[in-house]
């Protein structure tokens, strides 16, 4: 019996698993270890605004599972051992794999800015952030607050404005973009839109970075401290912790490094795929894009490695779009040199965010947390 475990619930996984569940791996157990629910972070500002509800964009992974067949632990990966096909746990168990596949949320370093471990909200992982959003919803019912939103690409500026579409004339909101222009890695004309977006929405921007959180204080780079009473962080996210010590081999920024068959190049029995992927040629996808290009062939490529066929390439997408929620129904989207802002956009955005969830859904509520696994993990696996 061979085993493929995937570490993750991330979108290709869930593809994976459907795949599965239409067409059984012979001869092979599945060990998918993620939390209970994916959550679409492209629906996150909509779900803080109030037009999404928790069934609107997020997949439940336990009956998935169960229909794919596969064991769902509900855990974190703690470290790799590439070299003897190792994952170890956050709950304590050991899996052992023949082929692995990495498709996890990549998240931020929460030492990266002082005091932030302690006194801040990361929005990342997003289903914790959903979690704890509703102790923030309260405290601003009996007090006003000072919200600064501390991160400068899409999800940042989509956090800052969804914030104060939510909590209205309760809150002060601002957006400290980490030091430079807002959505750096967008055009000019992107970014001067996004400025404007900004000020149409009463949020507050401070083109500088975070260097310290304590107290009720933010002390930003040059210098100036500002009342903070919730600072939400939505920093660009890294690497997993456990990727220097995995003996895979690394690209830009530590980010885990892929071919274009999706396998890694020190590992071939290891495929990774998402947002902690980096191409040997360079390419990753930035923050709050939505790229174009073919399906992704990570189940058909996990399928043919496991029979001993022959894999196929998957180049890296070529055309990008950013979208980013602006909240009353418009958005605004970055195409190449072209910038459009409007309801339009709004439900263009909102069409595909739907229809790309639904996909990945079954039927049955999804928003409500799954407790415990769908099945328990076979001994010989652990």
């Amino acid at each position: 019996m061979k085993h493929l475990v995937l570490i993750g619930g991330g979108p290709a996984h869930l593809q994976v698993l459907h795949e599965l569940a239409a067409s059984p791996l012979p001869g092979t157990q599945v060990t998918l270890v993620a939390h209970a629910r994916h959550v679409a972070p492209g629906m996150l500002a909509g779900w803080i605004a109030g037009r999404h509800t928790p069934d609107d964009c997020c997949v439940a992974l336990a009956p998935l599972a169960q229909r794919a067949g596969a064991t769902l632990v509900d855990s974190d990966a703690l470290a790799l051992d590439a070299p003897r096909r190792r994952v170890t746990l956050a709950n304590g168990h050991t899996l052992t794999y023949d082929a692995l596949s990495v498709d996890s949320p990549a998240v931020p370093d929460r030492d990266r800015i002082a005091g932030a471990r302690e006194n801040a909200l990361f929005h990342r992982p997003v289903d914790h952030f959903m979690r704890l959003w509703g102790a923030l919803v309260a405290l601003s019912e009996e007090q006003a607050l000072s919200v600064v939103v501390v991160g400068g690409e899409i999800p940042a500026v989509e956090l800052a404005l969804a914030v104060h579409l939510r909590l209205g004339k309760r809150a002060r909101v601002a957006l400290v973009t980490g030091g430079g222009v807002p959505v750096p890695s967008h055009p000019p004309a992107f970014q001067q839109h996004v400025r404007g977006v900004l000020k149409r929405g009463q949020v507050t921007l401070f083109e500088d970075r975070c260097d310290a959180l304590f107290g009720n204080q933010m002390l930003l780079g040059q210098g100036m401290r500002l009342a903070c009473d919730a600072p939400l962080l939505a920093l660009e996210p890294g690497p997993p912790r456990w990727a220097p010590e995995s003996g895979l081999s690394l690209g830009d920024k530590g980010f885990l490094l892929v071919g274009d068959t999706l396998q890694s190049p020190s590992h071939p029995e290891v495929f990774i795929t998402g947002e902690v992927a980096v191409r040997s040629d360079g390419w990753r996808a930035p923050g709050g894009t939505l790229m174009f290009g073919r399906d992704a062939s990570l189940g058909l490529n996990l399928r043919r490695f496991l029979a001993g066929g022959q894999l196929v390439s998957h180049p890296a997408p070529t055309h990008g779009m950013g979208l980013l929620d602006a909240g009353h129904g418009r958005a605004l989207a970055s195409w190449g040199r072209l910038t459009v802002e409007g309801r339009w956009v709004g439900w263009l955005k909102e069409r595909a965010d739907r229809r790309r969830i639904r996909r990945l859904q079954v039927p049955g509520p999804q928003g409500s947390p799954v407790v415990g696994e769908a099945k328990e993990v076979d001994e010989k696996m652990v």
